[in-house]
């Protein structure tokens, strides 16, 4: 996620905002904040990671509520089947509350599930307090949509299938259980590793070796190709996935979401992709050792003017391509991505020199 910016309380990234080190949110600050975010929709649903954000949880309700806005709250669930259910609440934006200590983290998303936008998350930060209504919105509890949202992805694959024989490593009991209900959580050949948030996974096979998040993005895109199935990907990933699924991808950037991107699944819900790639454990292997070598690289740099780089942009550079982006306050990510790790290296040592001496020199960066 590119960093936005900040204000007195929160850093910023596309669709996600973090308190700043030192800075306690208190239930007065959310329910403030809860008033700036009633500007950026009509109906909401909030949802809480854990029970030791749940006073943010009611806080932040409370100040949407006093502007008018209708809130649906959940203080108890995971993400995945958070996001799941937004739609299915007809709600205008999701906000999921989660953190550790004294860090309070908020994801927001969009009615079709995907995150905020940068020009979004913008409005988010630079957002003034929507005005007082004359009657307070409606609160109403739920609970998770677990259940329903298991339901959905068992719909979607055969009833003799599970469990798929493959093994699940989380640090997040309650993720970690999500996946073992269609993954036996045990085997020698294929292991998912998932974050602790249930947004990223990456996968281990003893036949195919590493399989990153993306090179999953792109099996999943290539599956989807041999079945006349066209796949959105977005800009970021690696190149390399038109060599395995050819026309049948289009490419989106983060402020220029076609509705179609919006309703296909993988996007969003890294679960559902891996059931429906493991679900032919063979065929998904077979295909994940084919892919075409790739590599990135990535690096960051640190600047006194991260305004003046262009970042959010590809880049054509000798023997591959290179993506700026705002890592940090100061802070400028490299990625490089070429066909060779030696070609990506290169590139990503080649551009941080450049930036480093535009940022000390100015000139042309381009």
């Amino acid at each position: 996620m590119s960093y936005i910016g900040q204000n007195e309380l929160f850093s910023f990234r596309d669709g996600r905002c973090e308190s700043l080190p030192g800075k306690v949110l208190s239930s007065a600050r959310a329910a403030g904040f809860g008033k700036v975010l009633a500007g950026t929709a009509g109906r909401f649903i909030a949802g809480c990671g854990n029970y030791s954000h749940t006073h943010i949880l009611y806080a932040l309700c409370s100040g949407l509520s006093e502007c008018g806005r209708e809130v649906y709250l959940c203080e108890d669930t995971d993400m995945q089947s958070f996001r799941y259910s937004i739609p299915m609440l007809s709600a205008d934006c999701g906000v999921y509350i989660s953190g550790t200590g004294q860090t309070v983290i908020m994801d927001f998303f969009r009615r079709d599930r995907l995150p905020f936008s940068r020009s979004e998350t913008l409005s988010v930060m630079n957002g003034a307090p929507a005005e007082r209504a004359g009657r307070p919105g409606r609160l109403t509890q739920f609970t998770s949509f677990r259940s329903i949202y298991l339901n959905s992805i068992r719909d979607s694959l055969g009833p003799d299938m599970l469990p798929i024989s493959a093994g699940v490593s989380c640090g997040c009991r309650e993720v970690r259980s999500l996946w073992l209900e269609f993954f036996s959580g045990e085997s020698d050949e294929l292991v998912f590793q998932v974050s602790e948030d249930g947004s990223r996974v990456n996968a281990y096979s003893r036949s195919a070796g590493f399989i990153s998040h993306e090179k999953l993005l792109i099996c999943y895109a290539a599956k989807c190709a041999v079945h006349g199935q066209r796949v959105w990907l977005p800009d970021q990933v690696h190149y390399a996935a038109e060599e395995s699924a050819g026309s049948m991808i289009s490419r989106f950037s983060r402020d220029e979401l076609p509705e179609d991107a919006a309703s296909q699944r993988h996007l969003f819900d890294p679960l559902y992709m891996c059931t429906a790639l493991a679900s032919d454990v063979k065929s998904f292997l077979h295909m994940a050792g084919r892919l075409p070598a790739f590599s990135s690289s990535k690096r960051e740099v640190t600047v006194d003017a991260p305004d003046k780089v262009p970042v959010g942009k590809s880049l054509t550079a000798p023997g591959g391509r290179v993506i700026l982006e705002r890592s940090g306050r100061n802070r400028i990510s490299v990625l490089a991505q070429a066909y060779s790790a030696e070609t990506a290296a290169e590139l990503c040592c080649s551009w941080t020199e450049k930036l480093r001496r535009f940022d000390k020199c100015g000139g042309p960066l381009i």
